[in-house]
């Protein structure tokens, strides 16, 4: 790999981490009451599929301090990082099942923006289900939209027309996983969520790497990209923002 290739494999993989950590300081307070869901309350062996940055894994540690929390992901990068803070952490390609991770029953695992990533998600949830411990549970979490930022009525209306698009393009796309997770021999509640978030400092700096990124798009019409563009350019301190993030929760425990 060239130096040029090299730094910016680096500049996109610290973008990358950066959204990620962003995204959970914002809008953490929903991943915790996503948790909540969940109604476990004692855990020995918990597993964070997907672990990215440990947004999850740090949560999952938080509220369970005695359990071994095992951080999965397929990025060298991520691991490496996961292991810098303390989480046993497990090299696995989830298209290829689900990893022998204990040899106790796992008692939760969380799976959070995570499962639409898997090109057989039938297989590995079948398998999840083998390796949860009696009464052990799923939860799985998907961004129902992507979060939006913006409150004046006119740049909320463009936000909405930009996320049609990105909808359009495919983004953040995935299935409504209840007729999978029964199929897998769970018994599942889904929940809507919508959290809003203060506009603090990180709000403002998600705020502007959404904007950007949104500008990406290639098929916006063009006065929404000139208008876009402007935002961009223009500093958050002085945008009207309301952070919000809306995420469905599937709660699953192993069916008698």
């Amino acid at each position: 790999m060239s130096m040029n290739r090299h730094t910016h494999a680096q500049s996109a993989n610290h973008e990358l981490r950066r959204a990620l950590d962003l995204d959970a300081e914002v809008f953490g307070a929903g991943l915790a009451a996503a948790l909540d869901l969940s109604c476990v309350t004692d855990a020995r062996v918990v597993v964070d599929l997907g672990a990215g940055t440990g947004t999850g894994s740090r949560l999952l540690r938080e509220r369970f301090p005695e359990a071994e929390v095992i951080a999965v992901d397929n990025d060298p990068e991520m691991l490496g990082l996961l292991e810098s803070h303390g989480f046993t952490s497990v090299a696995a390609d989830l298209d290829q099942g689900f990893p022998h991770i204990s040899e106790q029953p796992v008692d939760l695992v969380w799976a959070a923006s995570s499962l639409h990533h898997v090109t057989e998600p039938a297989q590995l949830l079948s398998e999840i289900r083998n390796a949860l411990a009696p009464r052990g549970t799923l939860v799985v979490v998907e961004l129902a939209t992507l979060p939006t930022f913006l409150s004046a009525p006119e740049h909320a209306a463009l936000e909405q027309r930009c996320h049609e698009a990105a909808e359009a393009q495919g983004w953040n796309q995935y299935e409504d996983w209840t007729n999978t997770l029964e199929d897998a021999g769970f018994t599942v509640t889904k929940t809507a969520q919508s959290t809003r978030a203060p506009v603090t400092a990180a709000a403002r700096e998600n705020a502007q790497h959404w904007l950007a990124r949104l500008l990406r798009l290639e098929n916006l019409a063009a006065e929404d990209r000139a208008v876009l563009t402007d935002l961009v350019g223009t500093s958050t301190e002085d945008l009207v923002l309301e952070p919000r993030a809306n995420r469905i929760i599937w709660v699953c425990t192993a069916a008698e």
